[in-house]
C-alpha cells in the first residue's frame, strides 16, 4: 500500500497530466474522464472528500455527456463518489448512489458481471451500517455468488466479501 508521500506525488503527477490534457483537448473531453476519476480517487485516499467529490463528480459528467447516463462508466463514477458519501456518514446518499449504480451495471452488463458484484457489496456495507442486516446479507449472498463465478474462491475479492459475509452471520 503506497504511502501518503507516494500518493501525494501520485496526485501532483496526474494532475499535471489532466492540465496538458485539458490545454491540448479542452476541458470536458471524453478523454479527460478517467483521469479525473482517478485524482477523484487518490484525492479520497488522501482523506480530501471535497476535492475527491469534485473531480468524481466532473468524470461523471463528462461520461454522462459522451456515453449517457445509463452507461457503465458513469456508474463507476457512482459507485466511487457513493464510497465518499458512505466515509463521510452520508448514508442515505451513499445507499442511492450504490442503488443506481447496481441498477445501471445490472442493465447493461447482466446480474452477474462483477461490476455487479462490486456495486452490491458496497450497498451491502451502507445497508449494514444503516442495521439493515437482512438486505446487508442478501446483497453479500449475490456478489458472493457472483465473484464465486468469475474469480473462484481464492480471489483476493472473493475473500474480501465473503469475510464480510461471514461478519454478518
Amino acid at each position: 500500500m503506497p504511502d501518503l508521500n507516494d500518493l501525494r506525488a501520485q496526485r501532483a503527477n496526474l494532475e499535471q497530466t489532466i492540465e496538458a490534457r485539458q490545454r491540448q483537448l479542452g476541458p470536458d473531453h471524453p478523454d479527460l474522464a478517467n483521469d479525473l476519476r482517478d485524482l477523484g480517487r487518490l484525492s479520497h485516499e488522501l482523506g480530501d472528500f471535497i476535492d475527491a467529490q469534485s473531480q468524481l463528480r466532473r468524470a461523471l459528467a463528462i461520461h454522462t455527456e459522451a456515453l449517457g447516463a445509463e452507461h457503465p462508466e458513469a456508474a463507476t463514477d457512482i459507485n466511487h463518489i457513493g464510497l465518499i458519501l458512505h466515509d463521510i456518514g452520508d448514508l442515505d446518499g451513499a445507499c442511492a448512489a450504490f442503488e443506481r449504480a447496481l441498477a445501471i451495471d445490472e442493465r447493461a452488463l447482466g446480474r452477474e458481471h462483477p461490476s455487479v458484484g462490486r456495486d452490491a457489496n458496497n450497498l451491502a456495507g451502507v445497508l449494514k451500517d444503516m442495521g439493515d442486516g437482512f438486505s446487508a446479507r442478501e446483497a453479500l449472498d449475490w456478489a458472493l455468488s457472483i465473484y464465486m463465478t468469475a474469480y473462484g474462491p481464492d480471489h483476493p475479492t472473493t475473500r474480501s466479501v465473503a469475510r464480510n459475509r461471514a461478519g454478518l452471520g
